[in-house]
């Protein structure tokens, strides 16, 4: 049997996106990607900025 568990998120994916297209995609920890975020928005004023959190998944299995 196998045990899936998830965590909290404490990382962070920020995006930019030119139409349907990333054209940069950064993961770091929440404090990190909130400054690049903050950097990407005034660098591509124009473009879509995402940050969405990035769910840290612990598989345990039998012996583990």
């Amino acid at each position: 049997m196998t045990e899936t568990l998830e965590t909290p998120a404490t990382h962070r994916r920020v995006r930019v996106w030119f139409g349907a297209h990333p054209i940069a995609d950064h993961t770091a920890t929440a404090e990190q990607a909130a400054q690049y975020e903050e950097a990407m928005q005034r660098r591509f004023a124009s473009l879509r900025v995402t940050s969405e959190p990035v769910p840290a998944v612990v598989v345990a299995g039998p012996g583990q």
